[in-house]
């Protein structure tokens, strides 16, 4: 994949991008219907900010919306961490995002497990005998109120998102099933892979490809994501911020949180921190004017900012291993029960 001398995408590449955040599986033909160009040159375009890793769709089984257990986890590398490290922790299949960070840590993982023990194992075998790591501390994530697959440019108007959005149906909250997991894997390598290609790739047929689709994806249990390269987004800077509040405010802080245009995730953690926010922002002297606007904004709530984190380098995204431009380079989708660590 060539990521070199990738011009920045202009204001119609950006306009594909939104309609596919809105709607990811959205056809070229819908798509070149609202944006006013034919599906031709949609398709192409698209092609292009795929084929140079400067924007993709994958998908992926929702954290907290399957039976997995999830967790962000900090690793002491003391200050050097060691590439080698990094690349295998971005091939991981359990890993979904890797962050080379500021602060009392060097990474920042979240990891997937089948269970609380498979954590265990995969944090005690799998992650800490890399070279290089010097400890590792693990909060549990027990719910994950906002994910990066909300976040939306802001090239499209309302009647254009509107117009592109998938029409609200209901759907029954079924169990997942083996297929599911097959089809997550498939669309972790290409989101809007044909119908055909997920039945082949999940040995099932296209009508149950396209009933499974459509059931998890209304119950949120699958999530389908375009994704552009961060420095490009016009919010280059990425912060972690690290936050208490009592359990008793949790509920309303986490409402109010949701309504933050910079907020790219926020997961409840166990721990000291029980909260754990991703903020994407235009300019580092943004990063303590969010941070006393939050303190401001849900005083009531006793909100507190333990530490604040800057991403010196995002290494995974959501299965995607990226480059130090923020490019795709390379894939490994989340894979945890296939993968399971033995004892």
């Amino acid at each position: 994949m060539q990521t070199q001398n990738m011009p920045h995408p202009d204001e119609l590449d950006l306009a594909i991008i939104h309609a596919l955040q809105t709607r990811p599986r959205a056809p070229w033909t819908l798509i070149g219907e609202v944006l006013g160009i034919d599906a031709v040159t949609a398709a192409r375009r698209w092609d292009r900010l795929e084929r140079t890793g400067t924007a993709w769709v994958d998908g992926y089984l929702s954290p907290g919306h399957d039976d997995a257990v999830y967790a962000q986890v900090e690793i002491d590398m003391g200050g050097l961490p060691v590439e080698s490290t990094l690349e295998s922790l971005a091939r991981d299949s359990r890993v979904l995002s890797l962050k080379q960070t500021t602060g009392n840590r060097d990474l920042l993982a979240i990891v997937g497990a089948a269970d609380l023990d498979d954590l265990s194992r995969l944090v005690g075998r799998r992650i800490a005998p890399l070279p290089g790591i010097r400890t590792t501390r693990v909060h549990v994530i027990t719910a994950i109120p906002y994910e990066g697959d909300r976040w939306r440019l802001r090239s499209l108007s309302r009647a254009q998102q509107a117009a592109l959005a998938a029409p609200r149906e209901e759907v029954p909250d079924e169990p997942l099933r083996p297929v599911d997991r097959e089809l997550a894997l498939a669309l972790g390598h290409d989101g809007r892979m044909p119908v055909r290609e997920l039945a082949a790739a999940a040995g099932t047929s296209t009508a149950t490809v396209r009933r499974r689709l459509r059931v998890l994806t209304g119950n949120r249990r699958l999530a389908l994501r375009c994704t552009l390269a961060r420095p490009l987004t016009g919010f280059p800077v990425s912060v972690v911020y690290f936050a208490s509040v009592p359990a008793r405010h949790l509920e309303d802080t986490v409402a109010s949180l949701r309504t933050l245009p910079e907020l790219r995730m926020c997961t409840v953690t166990t721990g000291r921190d029980n909260l754990i926010l991703d903020l994407w922002q235009r300019d580092l002297a943004d990063v303590h004017s969010m941070e006393a606007h939050l303190e401001s904004r849900l005083a009531d709530h006793r909100l507190r900012i333990t530490e604040r984190a800057i991403v010196l380098r995002t290494v995974k995204h959501v299965g995607r291993v990226l480059d130090r431009s923020g490019r795709s380079i390379g894939l490994a989708p989340v894979n945890y029960w296939a993968d399971r660590e033995e004892a």
